[in-house]
């Protein structure tokens, strides 16, 4: 089974190595140089108590992506767009997986006309050290589903069990996405504006009745979830990842763009086709967009 990976970042770099130990993988980078230095070097994931490096292909040669079993889309969100272009020159046969955080991305899969589309949320923990290495600082389960086509087509992901890289299989994507969703919108904001790692949203009793507050302002977009139970995850998801720090803060601390627009953006436009107003996550949502012009001077 060969499975080529485009994106190059954390999570590219991941689930290559992981992959790589059952399957033939090839990582798409945006650049030569770092695909030279996988081919080179290989990718090397840190743990804990020890250190993975396995031997992964990679290449900027987009028609190769066509040779390929199943392709990962694992690009951040508002990379899409403009990678579009690229993902319609694979042939359509070839299923996709996408993994992006929030659900404005179901907007561009709309325009794809493959067979078999997936999409997938990801509860691993990762960050990027250089261009051939990632730490692994949390390890969780990668949840899947189909946006489009038999679940069959990716079911070898589960049945193929890979030591501290699981995979889990679900019948809607909505449930999928959703959960993330808020997972992210509850963790990601919170921690980039207070500069904090997860578990002191927790910990610190102030910052702590301020997320409640802000799960009780977002949950009234979703009255069909199980909002007791999905608070629990929340703040499990918090208490399991407390010495982490969300994409979003380390989006900010390196300068980056982050994924605001995906995963509050999409909140609020739905809040607006509601008629709900959502003042703290609108405020939340132009703190963060500040702080992301803010590296700019």
């Amino acid at each position: 089974m060969k499975i080529g990976i485009v994106g190059a970042g954390s999570i590219g770099l991941l689930f290559a190595a992981y992959l790589s130990q059952r399957f033939k993988v090839t990582i798409f980078p945006r650049r030569e140089e770092q695909a030279k230095l996988i081919n080179n070097k290989g990718i090397t994931v840190q743990l804990r108590q020890n250190n993975i490096n396995q031997n992964v292909s990679a290449t900027v040669k987009r028609e190769e992506m066509n040779s390929q079993d199943l392709m990962i889309i694992a690009v951040k969100q508002y990379q899409l767009e403009d990678l579009l272009p690229t993902i319609q020159q694979i042939e359509t046969k070839i299923p996709l997986l996408f993994l992006q955080n929030g659900m404005m991305h179901l907007t561009l899969i709309n325009k794809l006309k493959h067979q078999s589309i997936f999409v997938g949320s990801i509860e691993h923990g990762a960050l990027k050290l250089n261009e051939t290495m990632v730490i692994h600082n949390g390890v969780g389960i990668t949840n899947i589903a189909s946006y489009k086509g038999p679940i069959n087509s990716v079911q070898f992901l589960v049945k193929e069990e890979i030591l501290n890289f699981p995979f889990r299989m679900y019948e809607s994507h909505e449930d999928v996405l959703l959960k993330k969703l808020l997972v992210n919108a509850m963790i990601n904001p919170l921690t980039a504006i207070l500069q904090v790692k997860n578990g002191e949203l927790i910990k610190n009793e102030n910052y702590h009745k301020l997320f409640r507050e802000l799960y009780q302002e977002i949950i009234l977009l979703f009255p069909h979830m199980n909002q007791d139970q999905l608070l629990m995850d929340i703040i499990s998801v918090c208490k399991n990842t407390a010495d982490n720090e969300s994409s979003m803060l380390k989006d900010i601390k390196a300068h980056r763009t982050t994924e605001i627009d995906a995963i509050i953006g999409y909140i609020l436009n739905l809040a607006q086709e509601k008629g709900i107003p959502l003042p703290i996550t609108n405020t939340l949502y132009y703190m963060v967009k500040g702080l992301e012009k803010g590296r700019d001077h």
